[in-house]
């Protein structure tokens, strides 16, 4: 699980590298609001970054493309209905990765 998720993070900036400026982003801070309008990074890399979690939590090392899409489908479903909730927490939520 932890290396996934070093790999989503270490791999979110290689993807970014064209942009004119670096950015720091903490997935933790950013609101289900700003995922859907995209203003803190584009919503595609979110998604690649949210299956690699989502997979890493489940100890598979493999990601699909079609899960991907699945994943983020979920996540911006429950973001829709609750835009002030954190990333984190709707992830949690509608993958069901509550503890």
């Amino acid at each position: 699980m932890k290396f996934l998720f070093i790999l989503c993070v270490a791999v979110l900036p290689l993807l970014t590298a064209g942009e004119a400026s670096a950015q720091t982003v903490d997935v933790a801070k950013i609101t289900c609001k700003q995922f859907l309008i995209g203003n803190i990074v584009r919503r595609d890399y979110l998604a690649l970054w949210l299956s690699g979690y989502y997979n890493g939590s489940h100890n598979d090392p493999i990601i699909e493309t079609s899960t991907v899409q699945k994943i983020a489908n979920k996540v911006g479903d429950y973001c829709h209905a609750n835009l002030d909730d954190t990333l984190m927490d709707a992830i949690q939520k509608a993958l069901g990765l509550e503890k």
